[in-house]
């Protein structure tokens, strides 16, 4: 999603209402998550939920590796 069409984007100060970030792509999306974590991300952003499953994924998989 643009940012510019959300209706939590506030145009006068040209930035999110929520502070949220809004990567353009997937690898930004992914560093994003790395720095900020998962909460930094827009929820209409459109890798957010790619990037929690491979989360929780990873996860699964390391739980399963320590036992």
């Amino acid at each position: 999603m643009n940012c510019r069409d959300c209706h939590r984007f506030d145009p006068e100060k040209e930035t999110c209402k929520d502070g949220k970030l809004n990567p353009l792509t997937y690898e930004q999306a992914s560093e994003t998550l790395m720095i900020y974590g998962i909460r930094a991300i827009c929820i209409f952003n459109d890798y957010r939920e790619s990037l929690i499953e491979r989360r929780t994924v990873a996860m699964k998989e390391f739980k399963r590796q320590s036992e």
